[in-house]
């Protein structure tokens, strides 16, 4: 093969690698169908002592909501993520940090969606309405069994942008709109990194949080 052709030869290799490169590319990264917050509620205690990089975590929805599709995610639904960094407290620094990402939200029926979400906000537990004034108290605090008829959070079509449901209460803990910490002392939210100055950042069961969510299917 003379020089000219070993080029061509070279040339159509390298087109055909790049060429695989972007297809990879758009594969790992497909667009969102939608985006939005909405609340979630600590079903095990997160301690940065004791978690590591890579660890696994679940909250669960603690309100319900629908997806820009219609698809209702009632309340206590699994959200699935992992621990992107943990410090704990030491001598030398006695600052302790938490950071979580959430990469999957079950749906009913064994179906599970991919997401990429942060935490947003984050509230003490809230106190559960008693079961005869679940129906009054859902639309604030998340309440009972009359949930799916009080959709929580703000999920919208990434295309449309439309709102498809919100919650009622601009005073809810669970507002969606809601950013940083709020009531809880020593503490401190910023770019979806927590952090808690002399003591270790610790979310104890039944804290709220609001995520914030690209859901991509």
């Amino acid at each position: 093969m003379n020089r000219s052709g070993i080029l061509f030869s070279a040339m159509l290799l390298a087109a055909t690698a790049y060429g695989q490169g972007s297809a990879s590319q758009a594969q790992a990264s497909p667009a969102a169908i939608g985006h939005g917050a909405f609340p979630v509620k600590v079903s095990k205690t997160l301690d940065s002592s004791k978690l590591k990089e890579g660890d696994s975590v679940e909250v669960q929805t603690a309100g319900s909501f629908k997806l820009p599709d219609g698809t209702l995610v009632p309340k206590g639904s699994t959200l699935i993520g992992h621990v992107v960094a943990a410090k704990s407290r030491s001598k030398g620094d006695p600052d302790s940090q938490l950071t979580l990402a959430f990469d999957k939200l079950n749906v009913a029926n064994g179906k599970q969606l991919s997401i990429k979400g942060m935490v947003r906000a984050v509230f003490p537990p809230a106190d559960e309405p008693a079961p005869n004034m679940a129906g009054k108290a859902s639309g604030a605090a998340g309440g009972g069994a009359s949930d799916v008829g009080a959709p929580m959070g703000t999920v919208t079509d990434a295309k449309i942008g439309s709102n498809m449901e919100t919650s009622r209460n601009p005073q809810s803990a669970t507002n969606p709109e809601s950013v940083g910490v709020q009531g809880i002392h020593d503490l401190q939210l910023e770019n979806g990194v927590l952090t808690s100055k002399g003591k270790q950042v610790k979310l104890g069961s039944g804290v709220r949080m609001i995520v914030h969510v690209d859901i991509f299917g």
